[in-house]
């Protein structure tokens, strides 16, 4: 019988950086955290284990090795997006008879339901104009995860309180905060170039980067200066970068909660425009560096912004400290080691 090294966990997921960056902060715990990639990405490149399908039979091969030599001696695997090592997903049940936990950990659309939300939020929701075509929510492939996670998951998270309009035994894990540097005062933008805003987003259908577009190009022609930066499939460095001198980001305004890129524009120092659902709106996130509004309102709240430059700076002065405090990385690392703990009856 193989057996799993104490206070261990692999974290499974596509090639991005996000499992990257938590496995790095579950290390300073003292956890054996790695972080398994089974695809590859032009943007991004870092993980401690890669196993890329081929497609052709010696996966399965490929698969029951690297199961046995590696998987097998974690105390828990970490889903993100529902992603298995197998295609098939045939080490789930393996790994309950061996008696490893398994956390499955959605992040967006693998889970999100396109009838039950035009049901249930008709007048915006993310599936409006969707980019996928609901290729992911329909997909036999993830229907199929889905069945394995209700099968085989000892714990459920979502990144965002709106997906529980799908998985509402899921417990809600906001994201941690990218330990990037705030900017230097080297890096401040010159008050008389026009107010810089970015919006990055692979998928501008479910963003709604259309209504975003055509609310910026109203205020240009009634003579507002802006220098609006939409990014597309391009590396997360480069976001990184033309958030560094920004003034404001605009992102995720339909589907109902902010998320990662807000976390990253705060950290940077640079206020998020965004969409948050008035029954997820708390103290915390109306009083952060986070500027709520909906795409009806968004032009309105940009001229407000555009014209009261001291709402723009208490904005941008709360940035950096709200994210932190509303993402507290160490806080959240020891509320994830929690959980692995209690499933494996550790200390």
């Amino acid at each position: 019988m193989v057996q799993a090294e104490p206070r261990s966990v692999l974290h499974v997921s596509n090639m991005v950086h996000i499992p990257y960056e938590m496995t790095r902060i579950l290390r300073r715990s003292g956890w054996r955290a790695d972080y398994l990639a089974v695809s590859a990405n032009p943007h991004w490149s870092a993980s401690d284990l890669q196993l890329v399908p081929t497609g052709l039979p010696r996966d399965a091969l490929r698969e029951f090795a690297f199961f046995w030599r590696v998987m097998a001696r974690y105390e828990v695997v970490h889903l993100h997006f529902m992603i298995t090592m197998s295609r098939s997903g045939w080490e789930l049940p393996v790994l309950r008879r061996l008696g490893r936990k398994v956390v499955a950990h959605y992040r967006g659309c693998e889970i999100r339901n396109r009838e039950r939300n035009m049901a249930l939020h008709p007048e915006v929701n993310i599936c409006q104009e969707c980019d996928y075509d609901a290729s992911i929510c329909r997909s036999p492939l993830n229907a199929r995860r889905r069945e394995l996670a209700v099968t085989y998951a000892d714990h459920v998270l979502v990144t965002t309180p709106d997906l529980r309009d799908f998985v509402p035994h899921a417990e809600v894990f906001p994201f941690f905060a990218p330990e990037t540097a705030v900017p230097s005062a080297e890096d401040a933008r010159p008050p008389t170039r026009p107010i810089k805003i970015v919006h990055a987003t692979n998928h501008p259908g479910i963003e709604g980067s259309r209504e975003i577009r055509a609310a910026v190009d109203r205020l240009r022609a009634r003579g507002y200066a802006i220098d609006y930066v939409h990014l597309q499939d391009v590396p997360h460095e480069r976001v990184l970068a033309e958030l560094r001198d920004a003034d404001l980001s605009i992102g995720k305004m339909k589907m109902g909660h902010y998320a990662n890129a807000q976390v990253e524009s705060l950290i940077l120092g640079v206020p998020a425009v965004t969409y948050v659902r008035p029954e997820f709106v708390t103290d915390a996130i109306r009083e952060s560096g986070l500027i709520l509004t909906s795409l009806a309102e968004l032009e309105a709240t940009l001229e407000y912004y555009l014209t009261h430059s001291e709402a723009l700076e208490e904005k941008r002065r709360k940035a950096r400290s709200s994210a932190l405090a509303l993402h507290d990385n160490d806080a959240l690392g020891r509320r994830l080691i929690a959980i692995y703990e209690r499933l494996t009856g550790g200390t």
